[in-house]
């Protein structure tokens, strides 16, 4: 796995947090409100909009839950020798988070477990799939969603191989089990390969390229496809200022295609994690997911540090994210511990 420094897991782990929970205070508001009252730049201070400040968001616990699902499949392959497919054990992190579970040493925090605006699909089809036997769940697409929340956990793919086809292709396999539109998968697909390339790259337009090279070997990729090239166009070419009416072009943000499309556009608004967070979140939507996606965007990309330390110390369960960073860098690309510690902390399935 080609992570390039340890802060790239911190960016994209904490980034995403803290996008997420700033976007949580203005979710309802217009765009005019959120200028009104928190100027151009936006929020710059977590609200306690979900119950405190700093609440984790759905997004982000589900991404926390297939993070340790990751390290899990990766010991159970590298340690114990079986051969795994790691979407096994992302479905039983999903089943674990619908049904507060706590097994292993990061589910026993019950903050993952609070219900911050779950998605209803998400929830459905869970409860539909993931009740009974876990083994025999297939990877067909489950309804006809094309929502936001195909993307929560789909990025936790690019953790498992340096391949870019077979980072999309699990990300996008992760995403039917709740989300059965082409448009739902296939943005999840690319946002796994952005995430991926990211690791050891700054340069994000080059990330969407590398998604886009894999998106149009699949079937119905077309407004997908259509979507990711309007807003790289966009960062290129309109010399417009980047204002929530120009943000609103690219899609709707509560699907996972428009989400996707305005996250990669906001994230070329500045170099800068902070102006790039309020782009993303001064729209009329979703403004939840997608400070959750620019804010793992841009954390990755331009690693941890241009977080503010003040935010990043606020967020719910702030050491064990940084902790759980740790964990998965040492185990895809430093020095995996195998204390027995560790092993019981991340219990595989059977």
């Amino acid at each position: 796995m080609p992570i390039k420094e340890r802060d790239r897991i911190w960016g994209w782990l904490y980034g995403g947090a803290v996008g997420g929970a700033l976007g949580a205070a203005v979710r309802f508001d217009e765009p005019d409100a959120i200028v009104r009252k928190y100027g151009e730049s936006g929020p710059a201070e977590f609200t306690g909009v979900l119950g405190r400040p700093g609440a984790l968001i759905t997004p982000v616990q589900q991404t926390l839950m297939g993070v340790d699902a990751m390290i899990r499949a990766h010991l159970r392959t590298t340690w114990f020798r079986y051969r795994t497919d790691p979407w096994y054990e992302v479905i039983h992190a999903l089943r674990r988070w619908l049904l507060a579970e706590q097994n292993g040493w990061l589910p026993t925090h019950t903050e993952l477990y609070v219900r911050r605006w779950a998605d209803r699909t998400t929830l459905e089809a869970l409860r539909a799939r993931v009740l009974d036997d876990l083994e025999g769940i297939s990877d067909e697409p489950v309804n006809s969603s094309q929502g936001n929340a195909a993307l929560n956990v789909a990025g936790v793919a690019a953790l498992w191989s340096d391949d870019p086809e077979f980072v999309f292709g699990l990300g996008a396999r992760i995403a039917m089990l709740t989300h059965g539109h082409p448009n739902a998968y296939l943005s999840a697909g690319a946002y796994a390969v952005m995430v991926n390339y990211l690791m050891s790259s700054n340069h994000r337009l080059r990330a969407v390229d590398a998604a886009r090279a894999v998106l149009v070997k699949w079937d119905h990729h077309e407004e997908v496809l259509a979507a990711l090239t309007k807003a790289v166009d966009g960062v290129l070419t309109d010399q417009r200022p980047l204002t929530p009416e120009v943000l609103a072009e690219l899609g709707d943000s509560n699907t996972a295609m428009g989400a996707l499309a305005i996250a990669i556009r906001a994230s070329e608004s500045d170099h800068r994690f902070h102006p790039t967070v309020a782009k993303a979140i001064t729209i009329s939507g979703d403004s939840a997911t997608t400070g959750f996606l620019t804010g793992s965007l841009v954390g990755l990309s331009c690693e941890y540090a241009t977080i503010s330390a003040d935010l990043v110390g606020q967020l719910e369960l702030s050491k064990e994210i940084g902790t759980l960073a740790n964990c998965a860098f040492d185990e895809f690309a430093g020095e995996p511990d195998r204390s027995e510690s560790f092993l019981e902390s991340f219990p595989f399935s059977s």
